[in-house]
């Protein structure tokens, strides 16, 4: 019943020169149901104040009560709980609210969130209470080895008998009333585990949290006003990330003092934090003195998040939805559109400018097709840049995600640079050492290996380049896996599967079974959706319908932001997103339906197109690359975990041959996937 938004872990108060604990209060249970009610109110209210007001009447009231129903249920189970841990009002979650009480049991830790003066259990509540609950299953290290129950108690709702039902080590929500609270605590007291590693409210309190935001999440926070450091995960990652957002923040600002012409390359892993880099620069430069703005070519990626930024704001009543969406999109811009509106004329109002996977820059011919001049993405950027007293160029740099013809990779950015020094430009490149040398984590040659600078001034930045992957914060080996997958180095797969905790993704033939298992995973909020190639057209045969393609903006927007209630949802478990509606986004479980247009045979993974009525191999070496590349997107984009639907194929049909899916299901499984089955 937290009637109050939270601050972060590192803006808590100091007592006697040291933090105290997260939590406004934590005891004992058997000291806490022998201390005063109003002696507990006044510690809790200390602490309120120390964040924000005095706390209000109602607040007063609500935790009155709290701890009236809590110190009943308590009795009612006698000395079964005396052992236990109670801690109150815990700001566990960053940008979130806190949690009202959680009860620490040997092995297991018990998360309550009241409503009091509640009728009914209403869907936000139930929502915001599993919320809570995964949060600490998936990033509270004490929480993590110990089975998480929520209980949601509102306070005047129908009774009903408690149940529960464990999905991951965290339960499904169990509903109480102030008088059922008790049967649900003596659920929590039976699944204790008397052999579990203690922990007391102080561990509990100062265990490392490291919270993991998708991309939207991420963006809305630095929307928002906070900082990466905020958002962040307080390890190897997140240190990471903060030294080069503080890098790029000090080039920007010294290209300005300078009136220097920089173009900076940030390389990465799939997942490592780049793009949340290059928002933070954009969102952060422009609402302060120096105009900037995230350009990308990834139309759905750029609609997704203006649309998420625009909610947000309006919802938190920061501004309009009108006046967020308009910041957004000044902010968050189409790539070609920026193109095509300054290629001639005016020099562009903005001096910093982060060009997402830049990679993908697409060369002469197809700039030819797309602005009637022979001029390649690189060469065209820099022309524009050029008429600008100063300018800092942020490219962003990751690996395979090309999926589209005339992308060039960095080598196209090495000779428009060259050939803008011999014209008498002088651009300086400041870049990860693995931009310049090449690498796992870029594409093909570095800039400037086969043909050399040039003479273009070049600095290395080691701290530009992101080595952690964070986005599968649970699995942080599996775009590697995903790497030695694909380039059917199966034995290699099988090797780093046999280091990671848990299989890198489960494997079944029955899409039945994929949904039910997503189900069961969309609690608290989490997204989940079902994923297939572009070209995995023959899935159809198997009751999955078709992606909306990359140009239908609404309807990507609508399957990445809204509930799973919504028949448009990815939650709804409906339709399919492709490579082209997914890239650069990511979901919390996602299952890939395998289609035909990758199958395995003795040589490896062997690319096609459906030319109908019959499958057509790939001979062209770029779609092949294409086709795979898709598939490395559609297989990094689960953050939690992720599902492989093979289907059985129909022994009518030749372009769904058994044959050949029982053979993508063996290599899979070879590969180290698990098998999933009905139970």
């Amino acid at each position: 019943m937290s009637l109050s938004p939270e601050l972060d872990e590192a803006d808590q108060p100091q007592t006697s020169g040291r933090r105290t604990g997260r939590s406004f209060y934590a005891a004992p249970v058997s000291e806490f149901r022998i201390t005063d009610d109003d002696a507990i109110i006044g510690r809790l209210s200390s602490r309120h104040v120390a964040f924000h007001a005095a706390a209000e009447a109602e607040q007063l009231r609500a935790w009155k009560r709290e701890i009236e129903i809590l110190k009943e249920s308590f009795a009612k189970l006698g000395s079964l709980c005396d052992d236990w841990q109670l801690l109150l009002e815990i700001p566990l979650l960053r940008l979130g609210k806190r949690i009202d009480a959680v009860v620490l049991a040997p092995g297991v830790v018990g998360v309550i969130e009241f409503k009091i003066n509640a009728t009914a259990f209403q869907s936000a509540d139930r929502v915001q209470t599993e919320r809570y609950a995964q949060s600490l299953s998936d990033f509270h290290e004490a929480s993590q080895q110990r089975l998480i129950l929520p209980i949601l108690c509102a306070e005047r709702a129908r009774a009903k008998p408690p149940s529960t039902t464990l999905v991951e080590g965290v339960g499904t929500l169990m509903e109480a009333n102030a008088t059922t609270l008790a049967d649900a605590l003596l659920i929590v007291q039976s699944h204790v585990d008397p052999n579990a590693a203690a922990i007391d409210a102080h561990g509990f309190d100062y265990s490392p949290y490291r919270p993991t935001p998708n991309i939207v999440e991420a963006a809305q926070a630095l929307y928002a006003g906070h900082e990466i450091a905020d958002i962040g995960r307080g390890d190897a990652a997140d240190a990471e990330l903060q030294a080069a957002a503080a890098a790029l923040q000090e080039i920007a600002a010294d290209a300005e003092a300078s009136r220097a012409k920089v173009v900076c390359f940030v390389t990465g892993a799939p997942g490592a934090g780049k793009t949340l880099l290059g928002l933070d620069l954009a969102l952060k430069s422009r609402s302060g003195t120096r105009p900037a703005a995230l350009l990308s070519g990834n139309r759905p990626l750029v609609h997704v998040l203006t649309e998420a930024l625009a909610e947000d704001s309006a919802a938190r009543g920061a501004m309009t939805k009108t006046e967020a969406r308009r910041f957004a999109d000044a902010a968050i811009q189409n790539l070609l559109g920026y193109l095509k509106e300054h290629t001639d004329g005016a020099p562009p109002p903005e001096h910093v400018i982060v060009f997402d996977e830049a990679q993908r820059a697409w060369d002469a011919e197809v700039g030819k097709e797309l602005m009637g001049r022979p001029s390649s993405e690189p060469e065209l950027f820099l022309e524009i840049l050029d008429r600008l007293d100063w300018a800092c160029l942020v490219c962003l740099v990751g690996p395979g995600q090309e999926i589209n013809r005339g992308e060039g990779g960095l080598a196209l950015w090495g000779e428009a640079l060259r050939s803008a020094q011999s014209a008498g430009s002088r651009w300086c490149v400041v870049a990860a050492p693995q931009a310049l040398d090449g690498g796992p984590d870029v594409p093909g040659s570095g800039m400037f290996v086969e043909a050399g600078l040039g003479g273009v001034e070049v600095r290395r930045e080691p701290a530009l380049h992101l080595s952690n992957a964070i986005r599968a914060y649970r699995n942080p080996l599996h775009a590697q896996w995903v790497a030695r997958l694909l380039d059917g180095d199966i034995a290699e797969a099988k090797a780093l599967a046999a280091r990671m905790d848990a299989p890198p993704a489960l494997m079944t033939r029955d899409l039945a079974v994929a949904k039910e298992w997503l189900r069961q995973r969309r609690r608290g909020g989490r997204t989940v959706g079902l994923l297939a190639s572009s070209g995995a057209v023959r899935l159809v045969g198997e009751g999955v319908p078709p992606s909306p393609r990359s140009n239908e903006l609404n309807p990507i927007g609508h399957w990445f932001l809204k509930p799973f209630t919504d028949f448009r949802s990815a939650g709804a478990l409906e339709t399919p997103m492709s490579e082209f509606g997914c890239q650069g986004l990511e979901l919390d479980y996602a299952c890939l339906c395998w289609g035909g247009d990758l199958i395995w045979n003795d040589q490896g993974w062997l690319p096609r197109m459906m030319r109908a009525p019959r499958w057509q191999i790939a001979r062209d070496t770029e779609k092949q690359r294409f086709r795979l590349n898709g598939y490395r997107v559609l297989l990094t984009r689960a953050r939690a975990g992720l599902v492989l639907f093979v289907p059985r194929g129909e022994a009518d049909d030749p372009t769904r041959s058994p044959d050949e899916m029982d053979a993508c299901a063996d290599a899979l499984i070879a590969a180290g996937c698990a098998e999933l089955t009905q139970n």
